[in-house]
């Protein structure tokens, strides 16, 4: 009898979707990104040159890598705030130790994510194991790792680095910069651990309800909330090799504010402030909006400071627009 219901339901015909319903299912920043690229050709001609786009790739790539780990993070109901200290310090160490010491790149390579995720690690178990809320356990080691950087350094500045770095932030394959790749890649890895592995999922759950998994599904809260920051601080320890590449150098100073760029990317791009749904896709598209309104603001001749103007009403924007949306249809949908 039960088989014979559940036949006859999946043999329920499905209404297809009208028109309306399927707008409503594409993302709000892909009609964003529509108007902007029918507006601004009008205010610059150079927008849609081939240099400028390849340029806005290369722009975004570093914030793409932060943003994935950033991803898992808010999805989880965290926050880290010591993103942009961890990848500066990473990009400075990791240049010492090639630079002045004698490190092969290829060591070099893999010594900077491996000591990011060791900074993330630090942070993860300040969480986990001394119950420090995230929001001051990430502006705590914000300061401590900037202030570190800086005793590291002794305000010296690193330049010339060996053209394999160099080529991570501004070698091509092809016609397509290499930072593009790379930020591809990591996007790619992100979208597949959310999305088809128990630690995405555990992260979705934690995020949902973090007592529910505890107490009911026996889930090892801590050591995945761990894993979570682990990963953010690797991702920044990668992309602080593209910064090496680009700049051909680096200094103390290094990911200052970067902590807000992601998190508001991330925000606009759907993921749930409050933890319980985390969109890479959407991450994607936040970083790359906001890409390409920071390049729209220089071609116009907007200067530094507007644009970290901008930066915060998006963020306050994006936040409020998700309460609006919470309020409106309670439950947020997980998606990729």
């Amino acid at each position: 009898m039960i088989k014979k219901h559940i036949v006859s339901i999946q043999k329920e015909p499905v209404a297809p979707l009208n028109f309306r319903t399927r707008l409503a299912n594409i993302h709000p920043l892909v009609f964003l990104l529509v108007a902007l690229y029918i507006i601004v050709p009008l205010l610059s001609r150079r927008f849609l040159s081939i240099t400028n786009q390849l340029n806005i790739t290369r722009q975004v790539a570093i914030y793409l890598v932060l943003a994935v780990g950033m991803t898992f993070v808010v999805t989880s109901r965290g926050i880290d705030l010591s993103v942009g200290s961890t990848f500066g310090f990473a990009a400075c160490v990791t240049a010492d130790l090639i630079k002045n010491h004698g490190v092969p790149p290829l060591l070099g390579v893999l010594f900077a994510p491996l000591f990011g995720a060791f900074l993330g690690l630090v942070v993860g178990l300040i969480i986990t194991k001394l119950r420090v809320n995230p929001f001051i356990a990430g502006l705590s080691m914000l300061v401590t790792y900037r202030g570190a950087t800086h005793l590291y350094m002794r305000d010296n500045v690193i330049v010339r680095l060996p053209e394999a770095i160099v080529f991570l932030g501004q070698g091509t394959v092809g016609f397509i910069p290499a930072p593009a790749l790379l930020s591809l890649f990591a996007a790619l890895m992100g979208w597949f651990l959310l999305r088809c592995t128990r630690f995405g999922r555990y992260t979705v759950a934690i995020g949902s309800n973090e007592s529910a998994c505890r107490v009911v599904a026996g889930i090892n809260v801590d050591l995945y909330k761990t894993m979570i920051y682990v990963f953010q601080g690797g991702m920044a320890g990668a992309a602080a090799l593209i910064m090496l590449g680009r700049l051909n150098g680096t200094s103390a100073t290094l990911g200052e504010t970067y902590e807000l760029h992601v998190i508001a990317a991330v925000v606009l791009g759907g993921t749930f402030l409050y933890g319980g749904k985390g969109t890479i896709i959407g991450t994607i598209l936040g970083v790359y909006a906001m890409g390409v309104i920071e390049n729209v603001m220089v071609l116009v001749g907007a200067d530094f400071h507007t644009q970290r103007v901008l930066i915060g009403l998006v963020l306050v924007t994006a936040i409020a627009f998700q309460g609006y949306r919470e309020r409106k249809h309670g439950v947020l949908e997980t998606s990729g």
